[in-house]
């Protein structure tokens, strides 16, 4: 069996991808149980544990990874001007920026400040799962213009 670069590249991009998705999905849902507990009681302490660790050894570096083999991965296939591929970039830059914006939810848990009741956190847990179909629709089907 012969594995070329593009498959290697591949690889490592759906891992990667995977990885990011499953902290995604994750950190939201500790979010609502975070939200139902007492500010300096060991439970909260152990969800701020629990949300650094997910975000800082998971999430960061497969959100940073799957950039890099996605940006290699279109390098590779020289594909720079396809609609669907655009329109992915743009689906996966508003992922980045969901991904910050949950870190900024965790450090408002960290600092004691977060404001947010456990049905805004149900909300905000969908929105990673909508832009998952999106994005996965356009790589499957290539919808062009």
């Amino acid at each position: 069996m012969e594995i070329s670069f593009y498959n290697l590249l591949k690889f490592f991009h759906i891992i990667f991808f995977t990885t990011w998705m499953a902290g995604l999905f994750y950190l939201p849902r500790l979010y609502v149980y975070h939200s139902k507990t007492q500010k300096r009681s060991s439970e909260y302490k152990t969800f701020i544990v629990m949300e650094q660790k997910l975000m800082r050894y998971i999430m960061n570096p497969s959100m940073i990874l799957t950039w890099v083999f996605g940006l290699l991965l279109v390098v590779n296939l020289e594909i720079y001007n396809q609609f669907w591929l655009n329109l992915k970039f743009l689906l996966v830059f508003v992922m980045s920026i969901f991904h910050m914006y949950c870190a900024k939810i965790r450090k408002n848990f960290e600092n004691e400040r977060n404001r947010k009741n456990e049905k805004f956190f149900r909300w905000i847990n969908e929105v990673p799962t909508i832009l998952f179909l999106l994005i996965v629709y356009l790589v499957v089907f290539q919808p062009s213009i």
